[in-house]
């Protein structure tokens, strides 16, 4: 027996050094994650292309729509990880913490909290898909700047969303590049628009589709309308950038408050557990835990609120 959890541990710590190296990995070639990510962006979300550009709906359990979900997030963190290495991963480093903390302690009830450190991938992947994301919006304009002039220059929109491909990097030149692969494929630019704002957390992007399709059925300068909206998103991204680095301090301080109680409490859980017992054995001591925790989090949300303006 004994045997067995050295063999799982050992396992377990390969997995989590492999997944760890690949989070924090930043020589990958540019050039074969955006090829991966081509390739990964006609199964993401909720629909998905076949050959010939016809589309599929996926009809599945809550526990599948977590899993799609899952792969989402992993996509537009621009990670080529699958799903199933990254649930391995997980439970991976949650055995580590646990067998680590429980080696030391010799108390599986001590050791318990450690288990929380299996979400680590999740929070990383998390901050690298918010990070990809604002790096789109920031390259929006660029984007829109460079289909108008190739439009005014006697190219189609969807030759304009290629040369966005071709010219700029991820990862807007990696979701245009879809787009125009996807209407070169047959399917129609109102699904191929569908896609890409199911694919990417863009505010602006219903902007985008609303106008093509407008001018599409009504006719107009579509290359006009392209360049007054990428200066109005120029524009909107400045004044949420100055807004961002006004009210910076207030969200880090609500931040750093958030996670103090939690910090403060498995530190003495690890180093004098008989401190905190009564705070378990009791019912008052339950209650007292439970309105902290709900303060806790009622503050922190209430800070962001006084910190966040809407833009």
């Amino acid at each position: 027996m004994q045997i067995m959890v050295f063999v799982f541990v050992f396992v377990a710590a390969l997995l989590a050094l492999e997944g760890l190296a690949e989070i924090f990995s930043r020589r990958s070639d540019p050039a074969r994650v955006r090829s991966r990510l081509t390739h990964l962006a006609s199964r993401v979300g909720n629909v998905e292309m076949e050959s010939g550009g016809s589309l599929l709906r996926r009809r599945g359990t809550s526990h599948i729509r977590k899993l799609i979900e899952l792969e989402l997030l992993l996509y537009r963190a621009g990670s080529l990880m699958s799903v199933r290495r990254f649930l391995a991963i997980s439970l991976a480093l949650s055995a580590i913490g646990f067998f680590a903390v429980f080696t030391v302690t010799q108390d599986s009830l001590r050791a318990a909290p450690a288990i929380l450190i299996g979400i680590f991938p999740l929070v990383m992947f998390r901050s690298k898909s918010k990070k990809r994301m604002r790096a789109f919006d920031a390259q929006l304009s660029s984007g829109l700047e460079l289909v108008t002039r190739s439009m005014r220059s006697g190219h189609s929109l969807v030759a304009g969303f290629q040369m966005v491909g071709e010219e700029l990097a991820d990862p807007i030149g990696t979701e245009f590049a879809v787009v125009a692969e996807e209407v070169r494929l047959g399917l129609e630019l109102r699904d191929a628009l569908g896609n890409l704002m199911r694919r990417v957390d863009n505010e602006n992007l219903p902007y985008l589709t609303t106008a093509v399709l407008i001018q599409r059925q009504t006719g107009g300068n579509l290359a006009e309308l392209l360049d007054r909206l990428s200066t109005l998103i120029r524009e909107r991204a400045q004044f949420t950038g100055r807004v961002h680095a006004l009210t910076a301090q207030g969200r880090g301080a609500a931040t750093f408050l958030a996670l103090w109680l939690p910090f403060i409490l498995c530190v003495l859980w690890v180093m004098a557990p008989d401190y905190l017992m009564p705070l378990f054995e009791n019912s008052w001591g339950h209650m007292v835990l439970g309105g902290a925790f709900l303060l806790d989090i009622l503050a922190y949300f209430l800070a962001l609120r006084i910190a966040d303006v809407e833009a």
